[in-house]
């Protein structure tokens, strides 16, 4: 079972388990070489700085490791940095939150999600489009786009009773050059 309490054990499971995301780190405040080094190992148009230890924590989207310096006095000790897919926007098919149960009766699921290009992680719950608990026999689900993409790669890496934070594309990014792209896992931060 995965336990997941923070941002850097999601990372931290991300890539052990090898999951496909946009590059992301976590960093000490003061780690400024390795700051930089992320900076250059993964050129990008724009990144994104988060709090690490708290759910709807402090974020900045920022385009150099000079404004990410400058941004650092607004975390305490460690802070995540990722390459920010908003210059991706216009490919995104679906972007939410999904959980698959895995049980006796059978599989169901939880998925709260947009497919429109404004959709982020932050404003899912404020309009989401599609909103349901739903048993996976139940065909409403699999005309939903992207979802029979999600539901594959939760299969293949069998992500079931874990939240996934995710956005299916219509062309392939993120670290394993993919459709889906996964954001965060949890499990109950």
């Amino acid at each position: 079972m995965i336990t997941i309490k923070n941002k850097k054990d999601s990372i931290i499971k991300m890539k052990e388990l090898k999951l496909n995301y946009f590059p992301l780190d976590y960093f000490e405040t003061d780690d400024l070489e390795g700051i930089r080094l992320f900076f250059e190992k993964y050129p990008a148009k724009e990144y994104v700085l988060r709090t690490i230890n708290k759910a709807k924590g402090q974020f900045f989207y920022v385009y150099s490791y000079q404004e990410a310096v400058e941004k650092l006095k607004n975390f305490d000790h460690e802070v995540t940095i990722s390459v920010s897919y908003n210059p991706y926007k216009e490919n995104i098919v679906l972007v939410g939150d999904i959980k698959v149960h895995k049980g006796y009766d059978g599989e169901s699921v939880d998925l709260t999600a947009r497919t429109d290009t404004e959709a982020t992680h932050r404003n899912i719950y404020e309009n989401p489009q599609y909103n349901l608990h739903a048993s996976l026999d139940d065909g409403k689900v699999w005309r939903i786009p992207g979802f029979s993409k999600i539901m594959r790669y939760i299969i293949d890496h069998e992500l079931y009773d874990v939240i996934v934070e995710f956005a299916v594309y219509d062309c392939k990014l993120g670290i394993n050059n993919e459709n889906v792209v996964v954001t965060e896992l949890r499990t109950g931060y």
